[in-house]
């Protein structure tokens, strides 16, 4: 046991040791960083110091001379005045002489005085006893005491440095200019006295002929002399080192420090204006400094001696406390190891027990608890896992088995399964994905999923809402892209993509399902483009034409061009159809249209508009161009030789042209002009051009407008409006399952029954269209009232497409429906395509409304008009009428099989009920049976009568089971439902043979 505890004290640095190290690296770092703060304040406080003695030295120097100039002014106030008996020039100058004369040493000596001399008023010199003095800077000084009456002072050092006095004096019988002058040695002297500072002054190097034979101590890289010392052998050394190691521009803006025989010197210089031009009097004051820096040298190493001591000291204590603590956890330390390799009984062992620790308990006593404790619950943990690891072993393989069964749950799914993980990378992929994309396991694996998708302009859209439902901004993203496998396939996939939690970045954070829906979008994009396009001739259809022909009168306005509009039908074509068959037609259709696009330009709209009618848009085009176009054509079908059943046809059309904008600013109006021009052309001739005349419009239109509008009018006083009634079978039951109203109008006479075509578009001109919405309203509604009650019939009421603007028709339903009590189910409303288009909201708002009263809503006309399934999805229709120019070669075009099977598709998912139009053979409505339209009409179900006729089921048989006035059970046979003739005055209600 001894050695295993001494084996982990080896490997390891002793706690008590890293503690001492780190308190004795911060007590070091305190102690110098305190000595150096303290030692960095000392000399913080000497530099402080020395700028203040700077100061001061220049206050002394100022003070001594400004005592010498005061001192030699009082004495050339005072020399006039000394008497000298014996003298025998009394005059101011005799006097000045005799007492220079007499008192010279006197002057020197005591008082200083180098030179003496006498001005007059007019700055001559009168008397002088240094006659080799320079008069040129003095003679100034005289001239300005003279003018100021006041004493004037200055320097001079051309030769030697001397302060100069000029003071006026003034005598009773004579006055002057006494000039006194006295050496700067004198002032160097006195404050080395003053201060214990050295100093030297320094001049510049110009020393006048009559002086040359003097020398001076020279500075030659200064070019300045040295003229008066205080200790002259040192300080002559120490400013000839300072001179070779610093520049004299250095040393006039901060002091420097030299070293000279082991002491410490500091040089100062402080310039005076010596008054003339010449430069600057230079006073280097120089200072040994060697004792104050030993002072503050030895004030630092009692700091650091000091902390020393204190480091050792708390050291000391520090390893005393720190050993009773480390024996403690020694113990604990040589425990845990037995606790990793779950030997708990001797990691007890080696602890002391909670019941042997003093009652003094500090941190390793709480530490010696806590590891106790958690040997017995570590002992307890390792029970339960070993019970666990067990568990999770049976978990596992049943793991596994799920693992199998959702593996091949996704190999066998017909769809795509992917995850991708946060980059975007594929992490899985099924069976089924391999297939489709033609990779294998190890190659998609960590590809990209972005690689994957083909190209397009909605691809970028597309990557960053993927980057979004990784990242967390959105949960679902629905979209169908194009998918390109490995062979560059490109199939279209709908995608739907769900966020995952990941636990990890590889983890995958999306999963991907995708339906191939490819086949699905090819006939979609058939469909479409049916929708636009004659599917006989392959040209534009009356929908798509429109829509063109409106943007390019929109591009013509926008950018004021002209352009042309042509026309025109066949002629005889109706008589190649009935003599030899429609298949001969259609293939005569096929041919014009094939010449047509020979003849037409590119960029030229080309469009059947239905049966043997074309239209032609000619973009930026004037009279000429729209003339030769139309001659073009006109040639080029002339050219043309059909042959039918071995003869050989010629073709020919007769064209109408409009010019808009001329011609009209709408494509309804320039479209009706050029028909009148066509028929104009017809009228002129077959094979022919009519160029629409705006005269002739107006001329015609207005007669015509105006008869009919009065017809109409004149029809709706005499109540000369009819209403017609047709059935509509259920393909389904065999049954006729409700009545469209249609409407009709006598002539004058009452004899001729005009169709709605006729009156309708004028009506819808004038504003009467409203007033017949209301009457063929009243009328239904009235009819469905006057039924008996075991015979009510359900009525389907064309409205016209003016009818969403009119506000008054909802408040007739509703006070019809109040007055009558008739079931509001039993009335269906109809309304084309292009009228509900034109106008979306409104009549989507409508249509809410007339469902409201429990009517039922028909879209007529689909197929014709400016709609798509945008439109019909949003719509609250209940029925959708297919228009018959998709029915009635249903039998021989498959193109328009494969049409109706879709609308008839459509119609189902959007929860709607189709009916199809112009069913007039047993061949139509039995392929209508097989694609799942649920109703038909037409002639073959049974025409249009004033008589509301009815089976119940479409049969062989003849059979008369019930007639009144207007209502009758009618015979069937075997080429129509319905019997539209009116009963013969020799039948008989009843049920009869």
């Amino acid at each position: 046991m001894q050695d295993t505890e001494q084996a982990p004290l080896l490997r390891f640095l002793s706690l008590k040791w890293k503690a001492a190290l780190v308190f004795s690296l911060i007590l070091i770092a305190i102690i110098v960083s305190l000595g150096g703060m303290a030692y960095v304040s000392l000399l913080h406080q000497f530099t402080v110091q020395r700028e203040q003695a700077y100061l001061d030295y220049q206050r002394q120097i100022q003070g001594i001379m400004e005592h010498s100039y005061s001192h030699m002014e009082k004495l050339a106030d005072i020399m006039p005045l000394i008497y000298e008996k014996g003298s025998e020039d009394n005059s101011l100058l005799g006097r000045i002489q005799a007492i220079s004369i007499q008192h010279k040493n006197l002057l020197q000596t005591s008082w200083g005085l180098k030179i003496v001399g006498l001005y007059s008023t007019n700055n001559e010199l009168l008397g002088t006893w240094e006659p080799q003095m320079d008069t040129s800077q003095v003679s100034e000084w005289v001239y300005a005491a003279n003018e100021t009456e006041q004493p004037v002072t200055g320097l001079d050092c051309k030769n030697t440095c001397i302060q100069y006095i000029a003071v006026p004096l003034l005598d009773e019988d004579d006055g002057g200019v006494l000039l006194l002058s006295c050496s700067l040695a004198d002032i160097a002297t006195t404050f080395h006295k003053i201060s214990g500072s050295d100093i030297s002054i320094i001049a510049d190097d110009e020393i006048s002929p009559e002086n040359e034979a003097k020398s001076y101590p020279l500075l030659p890289e200064w070019g300045v002399r040295v003229e008066v010392f205080t200790h002259v052998n040192r300080n002559l050394r120490l400013l000839q080192a300072v001179a070779r190691h610093h520049a004299l521009a250095t040393i006039d803006t901060q002091s420097v420090w030299q070293s000279y025989r082991g002491r410490e010197y500091e040089i100062q210089l402080m310039a005076i204006k010596t008054g003339s031009d010449e430069g600057l009097l230079r006073l280097a004051i120089i200072s040994d400094l060697t004792d104050k820096l030993a002072a503050i040298q030895v004030e630092a190493q009692k700091i650091f001696l000091g902390g020393f001591i204190g480091l050792v000291i708390s050291e000391a204590l520090l390893l005393i406390l720190l050993e009773i603590a480390i024996v403690r956890l020694r113990r604990v330390a040589v425990s845990l190891p037995y606790l990793a390799d779950h030997n708990f009984e001797a990691t007890r062992e080696n602890l002391e027990s909670p019941a042997r620790q003093p009652w003094w308990q500090d941190e390793i006593s709480v530490l010696d608890n806590a590891t106790f404790t958690l040997s017995y619950q570590l002992e307890i943990l390792q029970t339960e896992i070993q019970e666990r690891t067990l568990r999770l072993a049976e978990r596992s393989n049943d793991l596994i088995r799920e693992r199998d069964f959702v593996t091949g749950l996704l190999n066998t799914a017909p769809v795509i399964i992917l995850t991708q993980n946060a980059a975007g990378q594929v992490t899985m992929l099924n069976r089924q994905g391999l297939m489709i994309t033609g990779y294998n396991i190890d190659e998609i694996m960590g590809r990209p999923f972005n690689n994957l998708l083909a190209g397009n302009k909605n691809l970028p859209r597309i990557i960053q809402e993927l980057e979004e439902l990784r990242v967390g901004y959105r949960d679902h993203l629905r979209v169908d892209m194009v998918l390109r496998s490995r062979n560059g396939e490109q199939r279209i996939i709908s995608w739907l993509h769900s966020r995952l939690t990941a636990r990890s970045p590889y983890d995958g954070v999306l999963l991907s399902v995708g339906h191939d829906v490819t086949e699905r979008k090819q006939a979609e994009q058939k469909l479409t483009w049916l929708a636009d396009h004659d599917p006989l001739t392959e040209l534009f259809n009356r929908r798509r034409f429109q829509h063109e022909f409106e943007q390019i009168l929109i591009d013509s306005q926008h950018h004021q061009r002209n352009g042309s509009l042509l026309y025109f039908d066949l002629d005889q074509f109706k008589y190649i159809n009935d003599t030899y068959g429609h298949q001969s037609g259609d293939l005569l259709l096929k041919a014009v249209a094939d010449k047509l696009r020979q003849v037409i330009r590119a960029n030229d709209i080309v469009a059947r508009l239905g049966g043997d009618e074309f239209a032609v848009v000619i973009a930026e085009c004037d009279t000429q161009g729209a003339i030769q176009t139309a001659k073009r054509v006109c040639t080029q079908l002339g050219e043309l030789e059909f042959p039918i059943l071995g003869h050989s046809h010629s073709i020919s059309a007769s064209i109408g042209i409009t010019l808009f904008p001329l011609h009209g600013a709408t494509a309804p109006e320039l479209m009706a002009n050029a028909d009148l021009a066509m028929y104009q052309a017809k009228d002129a001739g077959r094979g022919g051009w009519h160029l629409f005349s705006i005269d002739e419009k107006a001329r015609d239109q207005m007669r015509k407008q105006v008869y009919w509008k009065e017809q109409i009018e004149q029809a709706l006083r005499e109540d000369r409006f009819l209403l017609y009634f047709q059935p509509i079978l259920e393909i389904k039951t065999n049954t006729i399952h409700h009545y469209e109203v249609l409407l009709r109008m006598r002539d004058s006479e009452g004899k001729i029954i005009i169709s709605p075509d006729k009156f309708i578009p004028v009506a819808e001109k004038s504003g009467l269209i409203h007033a017949i919405d209301h009457l063929v309203l009243r009328k239904a509604i009235t009819k469905i009232s006057q039924l008996p009650q075991e015979h009510k019939l359900t009525f389907s009421i064309n409205l016209s497409g003016r009818v969403v603007d009119d506000p008054n028709l909802l408040p007739i339903l509703e006070g019809l429906l109040n007055t009558t009590n008739i079931d509001p189910s039993l009335l269906i409303f109809e309304i084309t395509e292009t009228a509900a288009v034109a106008n979306l909201v409104a009549a989507e708002n409508f249509i809410r409304k007339i469902k409201a009263y429990g009517c039922y809503f028909a879209m007529d006309d689909f197929g014709m008009g400016f709609s798509s399934f945008f439109y019909l999805k949003h719509l609250p229709v209940d029925y959708i009428k297919i228009d018959g120019t998709f029915v009635r070669q249903l039998v021989e075009n498959p193109q328009d099989r494969v049409l109706i099977k879709a609308l008839s598709d459509i119609a189902k998912g959007l929860g709607k009920k189709s009916v199809a139009e112009f069913v007039e053979s047993a061949e139509i409505l039995a392929l209508l049976r097989e694609y799942g339209v649920d109703y038909a009409q037409g002639y073959y179900v049974g025409r249009p009568d004033i008589y509301i006729a009815e089976t119940h089921k479409f049969s062989r048989g003849n059979k008369l089971v019930w007639c009144s006035d207007d209502l009758r059970w009618a015979r069937a046979d075997n080429t129509a439902l319905i019997s539209s003739s009116p009963l013969n005055d020799e039948d008989s209600c009843g049920e009869q043979a």
